[in-house]
């Protein structure tokens, strides 16, 4: 699929997110109890090394000037709004994944992951090509995460 130059990084986290949510699926599905555990440290791993600075980035470039700006285009400020909620439920899911309920978890976690990830990529994307200015589509390519 063709993407604009400033959203290629975040297609890019796209794609690590869905091959993410498949390795989580399948060790859910199928993995050990020692499987299990990793999945849990390695997810917790992603969001501080990628995730929660891949939400900064939608949320102060994408879902911030659709309120913003685009706020007549009720279609696309309920799809940011999901997927904002979408955003605030994985945060508060993965401190909250236990052993004890590790494959209920991380089924539901993968599951999640890839349906939010698609609808991004998928429909999202395509609207923000369409509709935001040269200036917000820079702001997009330019932006810095907060420590």
């Amino acid at each position: 699929m063709k993407r604009a130059e400033q959203l290629i990084k975040l297609s890019r986290e796209h794609h690590g997110s869905l091959s993410m949510a498949k390795k989580i699926s399948n060790i859910a599905a199928n993995g050990s109890d020692a499987e299990l555990l990793q999945a849990i440290q390695t997810i917790r791993d992603y969001n501080e090394a990628e995730l929660e600075e891949h939400f900064q980035h939608e949320e102060r470039t994408l879902f911030a000037p659709i309120f913003k700006d685009y706020s007549e285009n009720t279609e696309l400020v309920e799809m940011a709004t999901r997927l904002l909620k979408e955003h605030g439920y994985i945060r508060m899911m993965i401190p909250r994944l236990n052993p004890e309920t590790a494959r209920e978890d991380l089924a539901e976690f993968g599951e999640l992951l890839k349906n939010h990830t698609r609808l991004e990529e998928r429909e999202l994307f395509p609207q923000i090509e369409a509709l935001f200015t040269p200036e917000q589509m820079d702001a997009i390519s330019k932006f810095v995460a907060l420590d």
